[in-house]
């Protein structure tokens, strides 16, 4: 069994074909048998003749009742005698049918041989009595029926074994399959288990080693982009401090937006590359959610019309830096996108079983269909042609839903141009 088990899958296929071949060569070779059986049984009738003669002739005329009772118990018969002053059963049973019966083409008037219910039975007459010769065994080979049936099931027998062997054989596809779609998904920690030493085994170490490969280059990417991201610090920091010295207001003003942009866009990169890490850890305190909105609403949106409808106070395990970013760009973008600038956003935070609910949700000009799905990608942006000012760098959404995923939770945005967007995040309960 090892041995076959560590063969190649081509190898393994035709083997099984082979097998399966002999297999349905047996069962039609043994049950089309049945044929030659009943054939030559035609030939054996003259000698069957003799045989019961000679049967006939042991129990004798006036018939041995005792004699007939031991012939029909060592010839597996049921003898019936019936007579002028007999009437006899070896087995106490009688036909309660007709007895179709024909007489033998060798011209003895006195044979004659035929079926009764799947039973061979021979017809001795004589003028004093008549003996009945049934057999016990049935004779299922002379049925056709029967003989179909059988050779059916055998087959079916065949291709149900089959039926369980391949699947055994397929299950590792199945295995492979599964994991291709975590690892797909983002899961690039997966790894393939399946010792086998054939194609099957080959192939998941291959895609092992793809996901392996994918691992180190977006690893590489990260720590790129982190190095990157650092280094600009320290010119943009420098350039700051260039600027505070410079005695043009408005070109100073244009530089230090421009400066303080490039410093927020880095800042959201290192965040995200830190929130993509596997094993970045969050920092999670108990806290009031109703009290921390309402904190991030005074410290940044004093003067705007937020309509806050949290009517139970509860507290809940988050990150609080994190989360205040979540308010603070949902907040800032339901404001950015009013229809008009005194149209009120609404938030809210609800308690449920799982955990919480946060929504914000605004009546402003609303985002087309096609661009719902792609809202959390990094850098994209629903209209490339708008300025920083109001479009943004792409990153905000991005984030959110980073920390929303941090803190295994889900966001879901809902909207429809002209009528407005609705962001609902659910958070579960973090211990």
């Amino acid at each position: 069994m090892k041995l076959i088990k560590n063969r190649g899958l081509s190898f393994k296929l035709v083997l099984l074909f082979i097998l399966t071949g002999l297999a349905m060569i047996i069962v039609l070779r043994l049950f089309n048998g049945g044929g030659f059986i009943n054939r030559f049984g035609k030939l054996l009738k003259p000698h069957i003749y003799h045989y019961y003669q000679y049967i006939q002739q042991d129990i004798g005329t006036p018939p041995d009742l005792v004699k007939a009772q031991q012939l029909s118990d060592s010839l597996h018969l049921n003898i019936i005698i019936r007579g002028k002053d007999v009437h006899w059963s070896s087995n106490g049973t009688f036909p309660k049918k007709k007895l179709l019966l024909n007489q033998h083409h060798n011209g003895h008037p006195n044979f004659q041989i035929g079926m009764y219910q799947h039973h061979f039975v021979v017809r001795i007459s004589n003028p004093s009595y008549t003996t009945l010769f049934i057999n016990h065994r049935p004779n299922d080979l002379d049925s056709p029926w029967k003989i179909l049936f059988h050779t059916l099931l055998g087959i079916l027998l065949v291709l149900v074994l089959l039926y369980f062997f391949l699947r055994h054989m397929i299950h590792p596809i199945k295995e492979i399959q599964a994991s291709v779609k975590r690892i797909g998904a983002g899961e690039l920690d997966h790894r393939i288990r399946l010792n086998h030493h054939d194609e099957l085994g080959d192939l998941s170490r291959d895609i092992n080693a793809m996901a392996d490969d994918i691992d180190n280059m977006l690893e590489a990417k990260r720590q790129l982009l982190l190095a990157i991201s650092h280094e600009l610090r320290s010119p943009i920091t420098r350039a700051k401090v260039a600027i505070s010295l410079m005695d043009n207001s408005n070109l100073k003003e244009g530089l230090s937006s421009d400066l303080n942009e490039m410093e927020a866009m880095i800042s959201g990169l290192l965040e995200a590359e830190q929130l993509n890490h596997r094993h970045q850890a969050l920092n999670l305190s108990e806290i009031s959610i109703k009290s921390l909105i309402t904190m991030v609403i005074s410290n940044h949106f004093p003067n705007k019309t937020i309509q806050h409808h949290s009517a139970t106070d509860f507290v809940a395990m988050i990150d609080i830096p994190r989360f205040q970013f979540v308010i603070k760009n949902l907040l800032g973008n339901a404001l950015k996108y009013r229809k008009h600038p005194d149209d009120a956003v609404s938030i809210s935070s609800q308690r449920t079983d799982a955990g919480w609910i946060l929504r914000v949700e605004d009546k402003g000009i609303g985002i087309p269909k096609q661009h719902l799905n792609h809202l959390t990608e990094p850098f994209y942006r629903v209209d490339p042609s708008r300025d920083r000012k109001t479009g943004g760098y792409g990153l905000g959404l991005y984030l959110v839903n980073l920390i929303t995923e941090a803190h295994h939770g889900k966001l879901t945005i809902e909207s429809k141009e002209g009528l407005g967007t609705c962001i609902v995040i659910e958070w579960p309960r973090l211990s």
